[in-house]
């Protein structure tokens, strides 16, 4: 692609905006201007301090979003569920509430922040490629069988928002879709103290697979790909391992040198038993019945991409840290 080229990077200290940002400013022909609410947290620093240009913006407020985009040809976006949702559970949980509303709240904050955002990229000349990323549709692959994920929801609202009410712009979009964060919970086991054996409680199979990726490593090189090597439409689901549930055991206990072991378990027990709430349940259920990736049509894997794109994969990972000192903390 030409030199000079603008890629306008949202959520540029989370998990996947810095990885984008952090990527995209090894590579001499574009120009990176990241978005942020605070330019002046550390986070925004150290990227300006990088070479990024650090720009503020809102998702709420569209006139400082055109200012931002003005110029780019690219623009990475990622909508933030959980900033809103957690707050708001904990205060219903301090009122011994249901926390089922937190869940409503964030949903409508984050499909307005992302059509919000829509609306203004799908205004600009310049703009090129447009990348979104996005969480399955679980509720309606389901048929409405698992209907409480909606930070699932609220990312496939968005992309229907594009493809049905934004049709030029869906022509320069591609959606990202990645795997289970390698530092999620699921994958750090629990000691049963017992039996002295390290204890993965999960509600899905022991050969469920999962997708697997560093988001702070491997976003930014698989948003290159589909910026400047496939065709808009493209749908990645993007991981750095693919692995079954039994294998990931195998893999942390050959690892951490520890004993380990898989112990399915229901959503209703982890419910009744944890607390833990069916917004966050729904979503393996789905994953152990239907694919981390069911419902949605001509979805590819990294393997099928123009130029293979080189990450580490969770095994090397998980033989790199240290695992004393992780379960330690």
């Amino acid at each position: 692609m030409a030199a000079s080229k603008i890629i306008v990077v949202t959520g540029a200290t989370g998990n996947q905006g810095s990885s984008v940002a952090k990527h995209f400013l090894t590579l001499p022909e574009w120009h990176v201007r990241c978005l942020t609410r605070d330019p002046s947290s550390a986070a925004a620093t150290n990227l300006s301090a990088q070479g990024a240009e650090v720009v503020k913006g809102d998702f709420q407020d569209k006139h400082s979003l055109t200012e931002a985009f003005t110029d780019a040809n690219a623009i990475f976006l990622n909508t933030d569920f959980w900033a809103t949702y957690k707050p708001a559970k904990a205060a219903l949980e301090a009122e011994k509430k249901d926390v089922v509303p937190a869940s409503k709240l964030a949903f409508d904050y984050e499909t307005t922040n992302g059509k919000n955002v829509v609306d203004v990229a799908a205004g600009l000349p310049t703009l090129e490629r447009f990348i979104y990323s996005a969480l399955s549709p679980i509720n309606k692959a389901t048929n409405g069988k698992y209907p409480h994920s909606l930070h699932s929801e609220a990312k496939s609202w968005i992309v229907e928002y594009i493809e049905n009410e934004q049709p030029d712009l869906a022509k320069k979009t591609s959606i990202i879709y990645p795997g289970v964060y390698h530092v999620n919970q699921m994958l750090t086991p629990r000691l049963d103290a017992a039996s002295g054996k390290y204890l993965f409680v999960l509600p899905v199979n022991k050969d469920t697979k999962l997708p697997i990726i560093n988001a702070r490593e491997s976003i930014g090189p698989f948003v290159q790909e589909l910026i400047e090597d496939e065709a808009p439409g493209t749908k990645l689901l993007a991981y750095d391992s693919y692995l079954k549930v039994e294998d990931i055991v195998a893999e942390w206990s050959k690892a951490s040198g520890k004993e380990a072991m898989f112990v399915p378990i229901s959503i209703q027990t982890m419910h009744e038993k944890f607390g833990l709430p069916y917004e966050l349940l729904d979503a393996p259920a789905y994953v152990a019945e239907f694919g981390y990736v069911g419902g949605i049509d001509g979805i590819i894997e990294p393997s099928q991409l123009a130029r293979k794109v080189q990450t580490k994969s969770f095994e090397d990972w998980l033989k790199e840290r240290n695992w004393d000192e992780a379960l330690a903390a």
